[in-house]
């Protein structure tokens, strides 16, 4: 009788590089496809924050007939005194404590806030329709020059994260997010630090340090004065 032998063969080294190098890249390409997945999550809860934050800015004004004022600093989140019918900063974060919300966006950090002057009223003073706004919404033109997007007149307040490389961002204990870059001039021009610029960029997102104004993904909303004055239309609060 003959008795069959079996023989079993083991896989070659080449074989078995070319299996880890078929694994490495499916785990590459699933990491990457898990970042992308997270990160529009991230993206849509911001816009769903900034979104909660506008409402509550605009029924704030219906209510008071006047727009609020900044945090009062990074750990307290009452607006500042509007005594004299103005804001100490007319930039700064949102007063998230003043106006019921979270104010976080969704890399959890504070949004900032900037608020038209002339629409901050003091005590006994109510917004008039004949009152204009004065920030400027900004955007960069083909040659990659500032270019200002909306007339200042029609802007009420802007909302805006710092998006996801969070540079010049206000953590929730308070503490600002180094900005090491010394390219990207739109953001830093957003930042959320008390100040009294009037200038908020709310341009297309970009990774280049060669873009015009650097690299910048910072997310950023308006509102316009007469949609504003409709809602408090709407409302009976105006005229």
């Amino acid at each position: 009788m003959y008795r069959i032998m079996n023989r079993q063969r083991g896989f070659t080294l080449i074989e078995i590089a070319i299996a880890l190098t078929v694994i490495a890249l499916l785990s590459v390409g699933a990491m990457s496809a898990l970042q992308l997945a997270m990160l529009r999550a991230r993206i849509a809860e911001t816009r769903d924050a900034v979104q909660e934050a506008r409402e509550a800015v605009v029924a704030f004004a219906v209510v008071n007939r006047s727009l609020p004022c900044p945090a009062v600093s990074a750990t307290d989140g009452t607006e500042q005194s509007r005594t004299g019918g103005s804001c100490t900063n007319r930039r700064g974060l949102l007063p998230w404590q003043t106006l019921g919300v979270r104010g976080v966006d969704g890399w959890g950090n504070r949004l900032g806030y900037a608020v038209s002057q002339p629409l901050v009223k003091g005590a006994g003073n109510r917004i008039q329709l004949t009152d204009v706004g004065d920030l400027r919404i900004m955007g960069r033109a083909a040659d990659g020059s500032a270019s200002q997007m909306v007339t200042g007149a029609a802007v009420a307040f802007a909302l805006w994260s710092h998006g996801a490389n969070g540079r010049g961002a206000t953590t929730l204990v308070g503490s600002q997010i180094d900005d090491e870059s010394t390219t990207n001039a739109d953001e830093k021009s957003n930042s959320s630090q008390p100040g009294s610029s009037v200038d908020i960029y709310a341009r297309e997102g970009s990774v280049s340090t060669d873009a015009g104004g650097g690299e910048f993904d910072d997310l950023v909303e308006w509102e316009s004065r007469y949609v504003l004055f409709g809602r408090m239309m709407s409302a009976g609060q105006l005229p």
